[in-house]
């Protein structure tokens, strides 16, 4: 605020230093980041000018930059509040790791349970990754519906600790569905077999509609193991040379696996050998025993993408 002096008229003109300290002190000052320390002069005879800050631009340059806005870090969607029932004993459900296994809340503590009779693609399994999260969103998309019940079957856990149980939802079979989707394998364990009949019917079912994991082809490429001399044959049956750069060749139940090179390709009504052990070839496992001979251990010839074109089942003990 200016005011003039009582007396004679005087051109002089006084800048009351408190009375403008007031006016300042009343209205907070605008903080701009980055912007210059700027002293005003307090003995001119001119009005005092507003501060840049506080007149409108005058250019482009002198408009802020924008507060840039930062995205906020995505939280993981929690698992849907599923009623559980374990052997009786009330829980919740918990997280759903893979396609087969998830846990359950209750108030003796969390168990893992892995479900019987199955065996969906894994996260660490060679090629198989990207698949491995669709069985687990099957999975989690089944059992989050409704409540779940848990039944053993002759052994109660896994040398890992795991619960093994058999799911259900009212009569329906977990492992049964997420099979016949597609999203799992059949996986014997004995002696724990009482429901292996009806998820076997359903994987064959699956196999048969090139669904999930299944994608395959048998009328143009067989696949046979001799487990003894540890040679695997793959043929092309097909009249056109086959490419299979990026191929995964996988021993189930050791879970070894061979992919073919860059380039690898099959001529028509013509064979490849992968082999290990003993046997020579070009295409060799890193293993060197690779096959089980006293126990099942199926074979799966697997595109890049992770898809079974082939498979040698091993339903006995060769």
């Amino acid at each position: 605020m200016l005011s003039a002096c009582d007396g004679a008229y005087d051109e002089t003109v006084v800048l009351r230093l408190t009375a403008r300290a007031a006016t300042v002190a009343s209205s907070p000052s605008p903080v701009v980041t980055g912007a210059p320390d700027v002293s005003w002069p307090l003995t001119s005879a001119t009005p005092t000018p507003e501060p840049a800050e506080r007149r409108p631009p005058v250019s482009p340059a002198a408009t802020p930059e924008p507060t840039p806005t930062l995205s906020p870090t995505p939280t993981p969607t929690p698992e849907p509040a599923v009623d559980v029932d374990l052997d009786g004993t009330p829980g919740r459900l918990g997280s759903v790791i893979d396609g087969d296994t998830f846990t359950v809340a209750t108030r003796s503590g969390e168990f893992t349970i892995r479900i019987l009779g199955i065996d969906a693609p894994e996260f660490d399994d060679v090629g198989q990754r990207e698949l491995a999260k669709q069985a687990r969103e099957a999975l989690r998309s089944l059992i989050g519906s409704g409540p779940v019940r848990l039944v053993a079957d002759v052994e109660s856990k896994d040398a890992g600790g795991r619960l093994l149980r058999h799911a259900y939802q009212a009569d329906r079979l977990v492992a049964a569905e997420l099979a016949r989707r597609g999203w799992a394998r059949a996986l014997p364990v004995a002696p724990n077999l009482t429901e292996q009949a009806a998820i076997e019917l359903a994987v064959a079912a699956a196999r048969a509609a090139n669904v999930g994991i299944w994608a395959l082809d048998s009328a143009s490429v067989a696949l046979t193991v001799d487990k003894v001399r540890e040679v695997v044959t793959v043929t092309n049956r097909g009249p056109a040379a086959l490419d299979v750069s990026g191929w995964w060749l996988v021993s189930l139940r050791g879970e070894q696996g061979y992919r073919f090179p860059p380039g690898a390709t099959i001529d028509p009504e013509s064979a490849v050998r992968v082999v290990s052990g003993q046997s020579s070839g070009a295409h060799r496992f890193q293993q060197r025993n690779v096959w089980n001979n006293t126990s099942p251990d199926p074979a799966e010839l697997r595109r890049p993408d992770g898809r079974v074109v082939a498979v040698w089942d091993d339903a006995t003990v060769r």
